[in-house]
């Protein structure tokens, strides 16, 4: 298995993540998310339904910059450092049929949290795309991933 099919079998396995952003007073804010992680070619990409409150929109308008982790009691970390957006409200629907039709336990029903389905106000979608991984599954090594610079891909 590679670094990225590493992370997305530890990430989908513990399930729910810390996920942290910054405020426009360089202070952190953490909450718990269920991101649901697509692996395709070299390409990862993270999503996670949200509720778009004006604090999350204020902290990715000051910086983009989330750390995504997760720990589980056997200690296996896996961290993922992303650029997050939101997703256009017209790519919602779509989003939410592929939260709610990941495999488990990853994938869930987002109906759960948000009854208004994916058009309704309180339902969003993060996207997250790492520039970083770090996975530790001990007594083995950390794992490390870099995404390659664009001077890398051309």
């Amino acid at each position: 298995m590679n670094a990225l099919e590493t992370f997305v079998a530890v990430a989908h396995r513990i399930v729910w993540a810390n996920l942290a952003t910054v405020d426009g007073r360089g202070r952190p804010r953490s909450r718990l998310v269920h991101p649901v992680w697509e692996h395709e070619g070299h390409a990862l990409t993270g999503l996670v339904g949200s509720r778009p409150t004006p604090l999350r929109r204020a902290h990715l308008r000051h910086s983009p910059y989330v750390s995504v982790a997760y720990w589980d009691s056997a200690h296996e970390t896996a961290v993922a450092e992303c650029t997050a957006r939101w997703l256009p409200a017209c790519e919602h629907a779509a989003a939410w049929e592929r939260l709610r039709s990941a495999p488990a336990p990853a994938g869930y029903d987002p109906a759960i949290a948000w009854p208004g389905g994916p058009a309704g106000e309180d339902f969003a979608v993060l996207v997250l795309e790492p520039w970083r991984l770090r996975v530790w599954q001990p007594p083995a090594p950390p794992v490390v991933w870099r995404a390659p610079t664009l001077a890398e891909t051309h």
